[in-house]
């Protein structure tokens, strides 16, 4: 009797720590939606910029993050459960994603803008850039459900941002994945995530670098993906990143970004990315660059968005990308 109490007690305490955790993991997400009242606006070009935000970077200045490449598989025959996967319209990858019909007529540019919805004013100029663009909100971004319904209602693709640790001391913000957590943790925090909003065909992360290097932890992420039929794009901000190969293994829908648009901000530093992008997709097909809603940024596409076709290319959201990665209809 005493053993059994004695468990029972710890089981319950454990349950309710489990709770109050949780509620904290979504109080936290939805105080940092509602911020001050009577706060002014906000107009800031960097997410760095807002007051209250943790201060951030996981780029040392003049070493930006390597361009990759892969080799295209359209003739590759997916594993089982992927294969189900894709074959599946009940997936919310396919259910949410901007139809597009042509995936081998020309090579496919996907551009993801990260950092969606803090800044407002630079996000809603994002999402009037011409598309198809895909768009990745921030769960704790204030008018959330508004602004992700604005963007998919000007054609775009939306995807959440899933805040995760970086390597250092650096800070991704409420509600970020650690290694430090327990399973019981990262699952609460990613279920919080991933009620933030609705409409987004998968998740990609918010920094990362130490987080997406620990696989134990991104199992546990991933296997939270797989029954809600959302894809996970690798946003590859470390090179030791085991995202991609863990999702193939347990069969969710994935993803790598091939190169990054910004980490240095100057329309002359985007502009020669933009153009390395069009070069990674002639050679492979495909390619995945993955900016953010920076002046800079916004300028250089804004001038290069509407060249894209005459290029021979085409602009496609990161869900066609997907499919052609895997040779699926």
């Amino acid at each position: 009797m005493f053993f059994g109490s004695l468990f029972g007690g710890y089981w319950a305490a454990e349950w309710f720590e489990s709770i109050d955790r949780d509620r904290l993991a979504r109080e936290t997400i939805e105080e940092m939606k509602r911020g001050t009242p009577g706060e002014p606006e906000p107009k800031y070009a960097r997410i760095e910029d807002i007051p209250g935000l943790p201060k951030y970077t996981e780029v040392e200045p003049g070493k930006p993050r390597p361009t990759l490449e892969e080799k295209p598989r359209p003739a590759a025959r997916p594993a089982p459960q992927a294969a189900a996967a894709a074959t599946s319209s009940d997936q919310a990858w396919r259910r949410n994603a901007v139809p597009f019909r042509d995936l081998n007529g020309k090579p496919l540019v996907a551009i993801v803008i990260d950092d969606v919805g803090l800044d407002r004013p630079r996000s809603k100029r994002a999402w009037e850039l011409s598309g198809p663009l895909t768009l990745s909100f921030l769960p704790y971004a204030k008018d959330l459900r508004e602004q992700a319904r604005a963007a998919r209602g000007r054609g775009h693709e939306l995807m959440l941002h899933l805040p995760m640790e970086p390597t250092g001391r650096n800070d991704p913000g409420p509600g970020a994945l650690l290694v430090s957590m327990s399973d019981a943790e990262i699952r609460q925090r990613t279920a919080a995530a991933l009620d933030s909003f609705e409409g987004f065909a998968g998740v990609n992360n918010h920094m990362g670098s130490r987080f997406t290097a620990f696989r134990p932890g991104m199992e546990t992420m991933l296997r939270q993906l797989k029954p809600r039929g959302l894809m996970f794009l690798d946003s590859r901000t470390t090179a030791q990143s085991v995202g991609d190969q863990t999702a193939q293994e347990l069969g969710v829908p994935g993803i790598v970004r091939h190169v990054f648009l910004d980490d240095e901000e100057s329309v002359e530093a985007v502009r020669r990315k933009l153009a390395e992008a069009e070069a990674v997709a002639r050679r492979q097909g495909f390619v995945v660059a993955i900016g953010h809603p920076h002046e800079a940024t916004l300028q250089a596409l804004s001038e290069w968005l509407p060249t894209v076709q005459s290029k021979g290319l085409a602009l496609a959201p990161a869900t066609a990308v997907l499919r052609k990665r895997n040779g699926w209809d």
